[in-house]
């Protein structure tokens, strides 16, 4: 039951707070390079919580759920099933964002001129470095390297690219029943989507995005995570012990394969892509990832009944 209360402040914060940072932009004028050189450093640290919690945590409680499962149905292999859902979910991200692309290059075929013919995805070099409404396409700050043109369609191909990762996001949190594992990854989650949705709304600000645009895209990012979470609290609560450890342990998996892409790819790769204080981003990377260390360790010596 403690479980699910937190579950409910975490949507009802989650959503509050990626919506407030999404719409915060459209009040920010000028350059505010501090203020997102800080938004990358939370970033970073975000990145060692979510690289941590992949490894250390989740994936040895996904491991624990199919040994339930199958001891339960009587059944004993040596496959690593935990490693590969986790490697099924990573690839169901990529391949998702993907098609993502594949659309978003389908509609530059339709008469887009040729500076807008850019991926969806492209390099991370501009972001971080200064909000400037008055610069270039080629310059303009990235949602996680996300160009966002004038074309609406493409607003909104670019929100479901980002809310597919929250969706899963959202669900890993809703799965979990330990009440000191749900603290760390909300945390984690909390930091890593209001960046998210400050940047998108950067985004869309600087390319003068009508109100309305922003407004409807800075909600439907927002409300992503916390579906995500109500879907996992279903699921629990629907399911017999053999089913909810069995469903419970693939969703999770794919969930971390989500979280480690969401590392790699979201995090890591494209923070040490942009100019500037690279040896201090892998210090707050490092210091998320010990945070997250720390906090498992001391878990496992203190807590009784896993040391049983």
């Amino acid at each position: 039951m403690q479980d699910v209360v937190i579950k409910g402040i975490t949507i009802v914060g989650l959503f509050l707070l990626t919506l407030f940072a999404g719409l915060l932009p459209m009040k920010i004028r000028g350059s505010h390079t501090t203020a997102r050189q800080r938004l990358s450093l939370c970033n970073c640290f975000a990145g060692g919580v979510f690289f941590a919690t992949c490894l250390l945590d989740l994936l040895p409680m996904v491991r624990e759920k199919y040994k339930k499962a199958f001891q339960l149905k009587g059944v004993q292999t040596d496959f690593p099933v935990a490693e590969f859902t986790t490697c099924v979910g990573f690839f169901l991200v990529l391949i998702g964002e993907q098609i993502a692309h594949k659309f978003h290059d389908s509609s530059l075929l339709h008469g887009d001129s040729p500076d807008a013919r850019q991926p969806l995805l492209k390099g991370h070099r501009q972001s971080h470095e200064g909000f400037n409404p008055e610069s270039s396409d080629s310059n303009s700050i990235s949602v996680h390297c996300h160009q966002v043109k004038d074309a609406s369609m493409r607003v909104y191909i670019l929100v479901l690219a980002l809310s597919l990762h929250s969706v899963f996001e959202g669900l890993a949190l809703g799965l979990i029943t330990e009440v000191d594992r749900l603290a760390q990854i909300a945390v984690a989650i909390v930091i890593h989507k209001s960046t998210i949705a400050f940047s998108l709304g950067v985004n869309l600000v600087q390319h003068m995005m009508p109100r309305r645009t922003i407004i409807i895209s800075a909600f439907l990012f927002s409300i992503m995570s916390p579906i995500g979470i109500g879907v996992g609290i279903a699921v629990l609560d629907s399911l017999s012990q053999l089913s909810s450890n069995l469903i419970s342990g693939i969703l999770q998996g794919i969930a971390n394969g989500t979280f480690l892409f969401v590392t790699f790819f979201e995090i890591f790769q494209q923070e040490l892509d942009s100019n500037g204080n690279r040896l201090l981003k892998v210090l707050f990377m490092l210091t998320g990832f010990s945070v997250v260390t720390l906090l498992v360790y001391f878990s496992e010596v203190l807590d009784p009944e896993k040391n049983h």
